[in-house]
């Protein structure tokens, strides 16, 4: 998760050397940003096998405000609230 002002960029390479026919591969990138905190996300897949599929998904967003609302009206801290928030993301 980034804070306030910070700034990186995300870069992730799947490479996938397919030997076999029917390879498969997939990678997920997410980022959680707040306040003016900002990210970018740089998919580069390769695929070196005529039969082989390798998908990529990136996600940047924010902590949902009314999810961290619930939380914190159930006894969570703020910041109980956006960790919890943010490990189930990443999970």
């Amino acid at each position: 998760m980034m804070n306030f002002g910070e700034c990186l960029p995300l870069r992730r390479v799947v490479r996938t050397e397919a030997l076999e026919r029917g390879a498969r591969g997939h990678v997920d990138c997410m980022e959680v940003v707040q306040g003016r905190a900002h990210a970018s996300a740089i998919p580069i897949v390769r695929v070196f096998h005529p039969e082989a599929k390798v998908t990529h998904e990136a996600a940047i967003g924010s902590v949902d405000k009314k999810e961290l609302e619930t939380l914190m009206a159930r006894g969570l801290s703020p910041e109980q609230a956006v960790e919890m928030i943010v490990s189930g993301i990443l999970r």
